[in-house]
């Protein structure tokens, strides 16, 4: 993939998210939804749902609710979660003097203060997952997939990106599934070497937790927990999911304009009002 076509990719992304849930924020009456001009990603963490903006990181509370975590507005592209340590990447708020992009920051009060860990000023993460100690970064400016075994410390390249989505194995190091072109690919070792895991669905979203593997196919929600080799449909929804997140404790998925929450790993979900 070129560094055109991966920023396309990007962009289309965000783009699709913000057209997820553009209804959602303009309806609601919130005072801090008013100044959200940019929905980036919504993220299960815990048993919050976060979103992440242009004008920093909101915790949703309920549809026509969302209150800001901490105080700094940051403009928050990459996100994940290790353990209860937040990490993110993207731009500092406006009037800001920290570096530009910010690299990796790191959070260990659920959002509410960050510090630096590495490539500050160098690296903009549009795209960061992650579990255990490993991460995996993609880069906008370079459009490389870069990988840290050490929380973030220090990072290796593994090339031009070609990923749309990575699932990182909670439960052993080195180990994750990319989705690339509706198909997935498995790797034991970081991705210095991966497979294909053969199966007739075509996947859009793809979440790893200790409850097993999810991933999004046409209009419904699938389990596996043989590391994709077989399915079983969890899930179906009556228009086609956008964006699939999950933590051991929740899981959403949007629909339109609408965000579904689910408590027991996906086997029945609710409309967030």
């Amino acid at each position: 993939m070129k560094k055109s076509e991966f920023k396309s990719l990007r962009v289309t992304f965000s783009a699709f998210a913000i057209l997820s849930l553009i209804a959602f924020s303009s309806s609601a009456s919130a005072e801090t939804l008013d100044s959200v001009s940019h929905i980036h990603h919504v993220k299960a963490v815990e048993k919050k749902v976060l979103v992440l903006t242009h004008e920093g990181l909101f915790e949703l509370v309920t549809k026509n609710d969302m209150k800001l975590v901490g105080k700094e507005k940051i403009d928050i592209m990459g996100f994940t979660s290790l353990g209860q340590a937040l990490f993110a990447s993207g731009h500092p708020a406006q009037g800001s003097k920290a570096p530009n992009p910010l690299g990796l920051i790191k959070s260990v009060d659920g959002g509410l203060s960050w510090r630096a860990i590495s490539l500050v000023g160098k690296v903009d993460f549009h795209f960061l997952e992650g579990a255990r100690t490993d991460l995996y970064g993609a880069d906008s400016q370079s459009g490389d997939l870069i990988y840290s075994a050490d929380s973030g410390k220090t990072w290796r390249s593994l090339g031009v990106n070609t990923f749309t989505d990575i699932a990182v194995s909670p439960k052993v190091m080195g180990m994750a599934i990319a989705l690339k072109n509706s198909e997935l690919f498995l790797t034991e070792n970081a991705f210095k070497k991966s497979s294909k895991i053969k199966s007739a669905l075509k996947f859009n979203q793809v979440e790893w937790r200790n409850s097993g593997l999810y991933a999004l196919s046409g209009n419904s929600l699938y389990k596996s927990t043989n590391k994709g080799r077989t399915w079983t449909e969890l899930s179906k929804f009556k228009g086609a999911p956008g964006i699939l997140s999950a933590s051991d404790q929740l899981m959403l998925v949007t629909v339109g304009s609408d965000i579904y929450t689910s408590s027991n790993a996906g086997k029945k979900f609710q409309v967030v009002s």
